[in-house]
């Protein structure tokens, strides 16, 4: 589930914290990664659980217009294309999703979200065509309304991200990840899916330790790859450094010493990249070349060793 960027997005951001706030104790900021990490996961089925809850909804509506004294024909005949949707009655099945919904990862406290995103989606152009098709709407249709929801009405909702960020402060930036997650998982259903596989928190094992160990050694070294930065920066004034490129440097540091099968371009842009969503405009430029003549002195100096084809330029 998680990849390598977020991985590194989630540890500049622990580094960060731990680095303003003068605490440096590795085994804290580890613990507090990994609670960081499985939330990511947890925003994951939260998001799942949305057209279920939009559904329900709907479904409140309908039951609401019948029971009218006065029924308009519409209400009388209501559309039932979206609250009989087959991908979100898949949804709603599973067991995953409705343990995550028993432990509180769900929509019962936040109605007006709903409301306001319901109206909101019977607006959109997507929706509009998946309900009034004259066709009736097969499995391939359900699956591509959900797959348009995902790619088009969560990731810059601002009602949304308010939502979140006070609900946790380890989903900021989370929203468009997880999205993109929850389209590759939708993406490969087919009609007659019974259960839904769902992604393990991590690839594999080295991509935990990698968290782990990349954290550790930044904080462990932070003070002497500091001391790197103001060498090599010393034609930049220091009040005119970034925190967050200072921070970055020392990430990517750690990195190329603790990691030798990782190529030092992976490092740099990786570093490079992160800058770009978190720092200043000129952070990428001043990121680039301090990391990039700090790995290469470590070089030749030993203390960075890359083995393995294709790891060290000539």
């Amino acid at each position: 589930m998680l990849n390598r960027r977020i991985i590194r997005i989630k540890v500049f951001k622990l580094l960060f914290s731990s680095v303003h706030s003068h605490k440096f104790d590795p085994e804290v900021a580890e613990k507090e990664l990994l609670v960081s990490l499985e939330k990511t996961r947890k925003l994951y089925f939260l998001l799942l659980t949305l057209p279920d809850a939009l559904a329900a909804y709907a479904r409140e509506r309908i039951d609401i217009g019948l029971n009218k004294y006065h029924p308009s024909e519409e209400e009388i005949h209501p559309n039932l294309r979206f609250v009989n949707n087959r991908v979100i009655a898949l949804l709603q099945e599973d067991k995953e999703l409705v343990h995550a919904q028993e432990h509180g990862l769900n929509w019962s406290e936040h109605r007006s979200y709903i409301k306001n995103l319901y109206e909101q989606l019977k607006e959109e152009p997507y929706f509009i065509e998946y309900m009034t098709d004259p066709q009736e709407p097969g499995f391939a249709e359900d699956l591509k309304l959900m797959l348009d929801f995902y790619s088009c009405q969560l990731a810059e909702d601002p009602e949304l991200n308010t939502l979140l960020e006070d609900q946790s402060l380890y989903w900021a930036d989370d929203v468009a990840y997880v999205c993109n997650i929850i389209l590759t998982l939708l993406d490969g259903l087919k009609e007659g899916t019974r259960q839904i596989r769902h992604p393990e928190l991590f690839y594999n094992d080295e991509d935990k330790q990698f968290a782990l160990e990349l954290l550790g050694h930044a904080l462990t070294h932070y003070d002497t790859y500091v001391g790197y930065v103001e060498k090599f920066a010393e034609n930049w004034e220091p009040e005119r450094i970034a925190a967050t490129d200072i921070i970055l440097i020392v990430m990517g540091i750690a990195e190329a010493v603790a990691f030798p099968s990782i190529p030092f371009k992976v490092t740099l842009n990786e570093m490079v990249e992160i800058s770009k969503l978190y720092s200043t405009g000129n952070s990428r430029i001043f990121v680039n070349g301090i990391l990039d003549k700090i790995l290469k002195y470590l070089t030749q100096e030993g203390d960075i060793v890359k083995t393995g084809r294709g790891l060290v330029e000539n």
